[in-house]
């Protein structure tokens, strides 16, 4: 019998007894995922006479169950969502118009050492560490280059948008040699080279980014800038949930704006001078965008995708005629705008984010296309799927 007679045969055998219950629940080739829910306990290695048997302790002790355990099928965790910005990359940098800065996917206290590690490797000094504030500030110190002036850097650690993230905010002064130096320094609104800012930002970001084990912490940094916390979604009782922004009004539209088109949202129409921005919001799109992969594009003449078609039909001037001047919700979000109401009620699909405040005081709400509040628990929702794509 040849080597392939023999395979053939023993494949018509298997398919033969398949039917016997070899692969079947009580089977052979059975799934064995949940045999662990049996498992029992078995009594202690018992030692030859003779032997002195050395004391061992539970590394990890299994809880007592009182009464019977249902056994029935376990369901996964759905894990978080992978539109969540936070984890992506350990460090980036990030700009906005002139600015840019230092995200960190670590919490302060742990990126505070790293700093002084950092600054102490490339040979500069620290003239003051504040790790209350979240300020570092180097000595004086001289570009081989420009041998006229003196320079000196300051480095603002901030919590991050988003949980256990850290942001560093660099600024460069540079001030005639003979310029006087003593007392404090007065740092000016923008860096005075932006190409040396720059060169601090690569070099500390390169740095960081090199430092895989993170572990270290400073007990001296756990309150960097006072605990405060840039982004916070409040629920007053018997008030409208909103979100609380503590960033400068271009940054928070910016990220705002970049939240709206992420996940289940599709941002459609905007107007910064307003602070009103037109989306539609479906969560089986972003469901969608998880699962589907590839192959998610064939269904895609369906659900969110006509729902985004269907309001991409509307102006901004359109949805603000559609605005229920008559209502008396506080706050009066619309107050004082001009183009609002005078259209009759028209079934305009989506929703209006809106942001109101000044710099560091910034407040996002979410409206109907009519400007009426939304149910308690449809706003918390939707505040919170904007949260957790803030950048």
């Amino acid at each position: 019998m040849t080597k392939f007679t023999a395979g053939a045969v023993l494949c018509a055998a298997v398919t033969t007894l398949s039917g016997c219950g070899i692969f079947g629940q009580d089977g052979y080739f059975r799934d064995r995922g949940d045999d662990y829910q049996l498992a029992d306990t078995l009594p202690p290695l018992q030692m030859p006479e003779g032997v002195s048997a050395k004391h061992q302790e539970e590394l990890y002790e299994v809880p007592q169950i009182s009464g019977e355990v249902e056994r029935g099928d376990f369901v996964v965790p759905r894990p978080q969502a992978l539109s969540v910005n936070v984890g992506l990359d350990r460090v980036k940098i990030q700009k906005l118009g002139n600015r840019r800065w230092v995200l960190v996917n670590q919490p302060p206290d742990e990126v505070w050492p790293q700093l002084h590690y950092f600054l102490r490797s490339t040979g500069l000094q620290l003239a003051m560490s504040d790790a209350g504030a979240g300020t570092m500030e180097t000595t004086w110190l001289t570009f081989g280059e420009n041998p006229d002036t003196k320079d000196k850097y300051r480095l603002q650690v901030e919590s991050g948008v988003q949980p256990d993230t850290t942001e560093i905010h660099v600024r460069h002064l540079s001030v005639p040699m003979d310029a006087p130096v003593d007392g404090a320094v007065s740092w000016p609104a923008q860096s005075s080279s932006p190409e040396r800012e720059g060169w601090m930002i690569d070099e500390m970001s390169g740095a960081l980014a090199a430092e895989s084990t993170g572990a270290a912490a400073s007990l001296v940094a756990q309150a960097i800038g006072g605990g405060k916390v840039k982004v916070q979604v409040m629920e007053p009782a018997g008030k409208e949930p909103y979100i609380a922004l503590d960033l400068a009004m271009n940054r928070a539209w910016a990220t705002v704006s970049h939240a709206l088109n992420t996940g289940a949202y599709r941002l459609h129409k905007q107007d910064a001078d307003i602070g009103i921005l037109y989306v539609t919001y479906d969560s089986e799109r972003e469901l969608a965008d998880e699962e589907g992969g590839w192959f998610s594009s064939w269904g895609s003449g369906s659900g969110g995708d006509k729902l985004a078609k269907s309001a991409d039909a509307y102006s901004l001037q359109q949805v603000l005629a559609n605005i229920d001047m008559t209502s008396t919700a506080e706050p009066a979000l619309f107050a004082n705008m001009q183009g609002l109401g005078g259209a009759p009620n028209t079934n305009i699909p989506g929703y209006l984010v809106v942001l109101r405040g000044v710099d560091n005081v910034i407040e996002v709400r979410i409206r109907s296309t009519r400007g009426l509040p939304l149910s308690r628990a449809k706003a918390s929702e939707m505040l919170m799927a904007i949260r957790q794509n803030l950048i």
